[in-house]
This record gives structure tokens, C-alpha cells and sequence, in this order.
């Protein structure tokens, strides 16, 4: 009979439409139909918990100047190269060795036996080979982290890497600040 409503049916209510709603969204992510809008939200709630925690983490200016923008945009690897860039030219600055760059420069600049840049009294045994060490790690970042980054293309830091690698940056800077410059 027409016009007439279905009993057989079952009412389904408000928050019923919604659970299936949701049911059919997840179903259609799932083989990969699901609307860009929502890919888009979702990645832009991700982003937002990552760059949470690059703010939390970064906490020297200069390596957050250098890098913030381009980590929050999704550019992870181009952060990590500026924020060693940074490093490397506050290393510059601060010894003086300005026409050294990279390796080199950390080598000079934090020498185990002759440091410009002194990180500790420089007087115990525990002392130079705290200095030799750091000089091995801002050697090797340079060689490692900031090098393949500016003069290779196709590396792709994922956010997690990158903040991995930010945070290393961080704390080279603060050590780099702490440091005194030998007399």
C-alpha cells in the first residue's frame, strides 16, 4: 500500500546515522576511498602533534629560527639542513675561523689538543676526552646529517627523524653557547 509507512523496517535513530556514517568512512579509507578532505584533516592534526613536540623539544632560538617554519610546512629535511647550517655559521661566528667550513671547522674549532672553542676547563683527563668527543659529534653531523642533506637531492626525512635529528642540533647549540672561546 502506498503512502503507507514500512513496519518491517527498524527505526534507526540520530546517533545511529552517525556510527554508520563513521563505519562507512573508516570502510572506505580502508580501500582507499576516502575523501581528500579527510585525509587532509587528519594530516593536518598529525602535523600539529609533531610540531607539539618540536616546540617542546627546540629550545635554543637560533635552531628553532632556522628551522620551525619549514619543519611545521612538512619540509623536514630542508629543517634539518638549515638547523646544521645554523650551527656550522654560529660556530663560524663564535671562533672566528670564518674560512672554514663543515668537518674541518668542528675539527679546529673544538681540537682535542688546541680547542678554539673550549667546552669544559680543559684541565682534567675526563675534560679532553669530553672535548675530543664533542668534536667527533659536531665533526660527524656536519659530515653526516648537514652534508648528504644540501648536496644530494632525493632524501626524505620523515617527521620523526627529523625531530630526531633537531633535537641533536639543540643540543649542539646549547653546548656551543656554553663553550668559551680559548684564551
Amino acid at each position: 500500500m502506498a503512502g503507507k509507512p514500512d513496519n518491517s523496517q527498524q527505526h534507526i535513530g540520530f546517533g545511529n546515522w552517525v556510527a554508520v556514517g563513521r563505519a562507512i568512512q573508516r570502510e572506505a579509507g580502508e580501500i582507499g576511498l576516502a575523501s581528500s578532505l579527510q585525509k587532509e584533516t587528519s594530516g593536518s592534526r598529525d602535523r600539529n602533534a609533531v610540531l607539539l613536540r618540536f616546540d617542546e623539544a627546540i629550545d635554543r632560538e637560533a635552531i628553532r629560527s632556522a628551522s620551525r617554519e619549514l619543519f611545521r610546512d612538512g619540509y623536514y629535511t630542508q629543517s634539518v639542513e638549515e638547523a646544521f647550517k645554523c650551527l656550522n655559521n654560529t660556530v663560524k661566528d663564535k671562533s672566528g675561523l670564518t674560512d672554514q667550513d663543515g668537518f674541518g671547522l668542528m675539527q679546529n674549532a673544538f681540537s682535542a689538543n688546541s680547542p678554539v672553542l673550549k667546552l669544559n676547563d680543559f684541565v682534567t683527563s675526563s675534560e679532553k676526552n669530553e672535548q675530543l668527543g664533542y668534536m667527533n659529534i659536531f665533526a660527524g653531523a656536519m659530515a653526516g646529517i648537514r652534508n648528504p642533506r644540501a648536496h644530494e637531492h632525493g632524501i626524505d626525512d620523515q617527521p620523526e627523524i627529523a625531530l630526531e635529528l633537531l633535537i641533536l642540533a639543540n643540543h649542539l647549540m646549547r653546548r656551543l653557547e656554553e663553550s668559551t672561546k680559548a684564551e
